[in-house]
């Protein structure tokens, strides 16, 4: 490990928890995440120029790409612009200014309003709000048998204005919550514009509101240096479904884009990423999200294999199903430590996909032994027969069986 540190770093996207112990390394030489939608544990980082992108937005609330992808664009294209905190607060109280003092304004600006004011937690402004509706006939917001809000601002500044200008930022305001909020101002500021329909952007928001809570648990957004360590797991055994199926996504770019823009021709540095059941993110059965998104993950991690190699980014798969693989990612795979497989679906898949294995080693494959492999690809002149020693126990991944005899035994 002394020797590969600064010149290698293996990534470990661990499904089921194997490897978070004193599996693969000592532990000076390994930095684990042990990610946890439930109650947080740790959270892995994000830098805020990472954060703040178009491509890391859309991912993680699964942008379409047609209406919402832009509208993220926009969002981030104004955090740029005007990024610190006295702009930003000018920006959310010049938005309370322009929905109390619009012409006409649409009756969905008003629930928007309220998202952003109870996000910033302002009591005062969330308590005049409730007793502020939407008068249908006149299109104007109004207090019942007070007044109206009309484009001259009158009511606006008698009933609202000075709470508004007494507005803070909270200091434990995540960007998360910033991204919230700035998508609640695009949408107003949009709607108000003309710019767009309210039914094409509030399923984003929705998607935005809903994940908050697990995100916030799993990532964090920071300018601080990771921990320059050879070997990193990323434990996703607590997360959620929807957690595990962004965010594996999300660490490959992470590792992916900034290491194929920063490394030497050839390369001088390498990075291996490893995926632990690798169906459960390179599968074309998942009905779990849209054809778009399916696609667009499985694309991702198709260049990744297709085009890493000349960056010296390589893409290690492990998986007991490896029919459930998109035939494209494994026909790119160079080389195959190929166990005991018995179902026609994966035998299948190796028939059609590895151009390097020979009938005999195929018709060996569903008698394999335990530990044995067949191992074969462009690494090997030959398919060769290995047996592979079983590891020291406290080495072995945390995946043993339970014995159920001595479990009911007296």
């Amino acid at each position: 490990m002394k020797n590969i540190k600064g010149k290698s770093q293996f990534i470990v996207i661990d499904f089921n928890g194997e490897y978070t112990n004193g599996q693969l390394t000592a532990e000076k030489y390994k930095t684990i995440y042990q990610l946890n939608t439930r109650n947080k544990e740790n959270s892995f980082p994000l830098a805020k120029s990472e954060f703040w992108d178009t491509d890391t937005l859309s991912l993680l609330f699964q942008a379409t790409p047609n209406t919402q992808r832009p509208f993220i664009n926009r969002i981030v294209n104004g955090q740029l612009r005007y990024d610190t905190d006295d702009n930003f607060l000018n920006y959310i109280k010049k938005t309370y200014e322009k929905v109390f003092t619009a012409t006409a304004p649409h009756p969905e600006l008003l629930d928007l309003m309220r998202e952003i004011t109870n996000i910033i937690g302002n009591d005062i402004i969330r308590r005049k709000l409730r007793n502020i509706s939407y008068h249908s006939s006149s299109k104007a917001f109004h207090i019942p048998n007070d007044s109206f809000f009309n484009a001259n601002g009158l009511t606006y500044r008698n009933k609202l204005e000075g709470d508004v200008n007494s507005i803070t930022i909270p200091n434990n305001l995540s960007e998360l919550d910033k991204f919230n909020i700035r998508c609640h101002i695009q949408l107003i500021r949009d709607l108000i514009s003309g710019y767009v329909q309210f039914d094409f952007i509030q399923p984003l928001l929705k998607r935005v509101d809903s994940s908050l809570l697990n995100l916030s648990k799993v990532i964090h957004v920071t300018d601080a240096p990771p921990p320059n360590k050879p070997v990193t797991v990323i434990s996703l055994r607590k997360c959620n479904q929807d957690i595990k199926k962004v965010l594996p996504l999300l660490i490959a770019k992470h590792f992916y884009n900034p290491h194929k823009i920063a490394v030497s021709n050839p390369p001088d540095r390498t990075i291996h990423l490893i995926i632990d059941e690798a169906h459960n993110i390179l599968s074309q059965q998942s009905t779990r999200e849209s054809e778009s998104w399916k696609d667009y993950r499985l694309e991702t991690f198709e260049e990744i294999i297709k085009e890493g190699r000349k960056f010296g980014f390589f893409l290690t798969l492990s998986s007991q199903r490896p029919a459930d693989i998109s035939p494209t990612i494994v026909s790119q795979i160079h080389n195959f430590f190929i166990h005991r497989l018995v179902n026609e679906r994966d035998l299948f898949l190796i028939d059609n996909t590895i151009s390097t294995l020979d009938n005999m080693s195929r018709n060996m494959i569903p008698n394999l032994s335990r530990g044995c492999c067949v191992a074969t690809g462009t690494a090997f002149d030959l398919p060769m027969l290995l047996q592979v020693d079983e590891l020291e126990k406290e080495k072995q991944p945390d995946s043993e069986d339970v014995n159920i005899e001595e479990l009911w035994a007296d």
